[in-house]
């Protein structure tokens, strides 16, 4: 007897990789067209840097970025809106880690305006509590930028393999 489940399961698989090799494919081309870009080169780098991993159980196919310096945060959305504009950025989504004295409205109203997205589309902020918080240094909270893609991830990383591999 067939089972259809693993019959239905084995296709999509096997669709699913088709399209993976589509996207690698399609990424090493934008590569090469925008390799001497700064932003393009400087927004790779800095998620290189200050990005999410894959995981096999958290945000696997989420492209997060978290930072707390406002223009770092905007440069990098900058980068995303230029080089990943096949994916609508009503999709993409934003977090806040705040301390217990920052506002939330205002905090979100702020980091809306930084990174260019609407309030609408953060997600319930996450209350940073312990006994040393001191807005002082961190006045206006963590940010973190993402869009859940595997399209964005596969293509990222595409991206920052063809930078490690460059030699000049």
């Amino acid at each position: 007897m067939i089972d259809k489940i693993q019959v239905m399961n084995r296709a999509r698989l096997k669709k699913r990789a088709i399209r993976d090799n589509l996207v690698k494919k399609e990424a090493a081309r934008l590569f090469e067209k925008y390799k001497d870009n700064p932003l393009f080169l400087s927004g790779v780098v800095l998620y290189w840097a200050e990005g999410t991993r894959p995981s096999k159980n958290y945000r696997k196919y989420q492209l997060a970025f978290t930072n707390s310096d406002p223009k770092l945060a905007g440069f990098y959305c900058k980068f995303l809106d230029q080089y990943f504009n096949n994916f609508d950025k009503r999709d993409w989504r934003a977090g806040l880690y705040l301390y217990p004295d920052i506002d939330q409205d205002w905090a979100r109203t702020y980091w809306s305006k930084i990174i260019g997205i609407e309030e609408g589309q953060f997600i319930k902020p996450q209350i940073l509590r312990g006994k040393d918080w001191n807005t002082n240094k961190l006045r206006y909270g963590i940010c973190c930028v993402y869009i859940s893609s595997k399209d964005a991830c596969l293509t990222m990383e595409t991206w920052i393999k063809a930078i490690g591999d460059m030699r000049r």
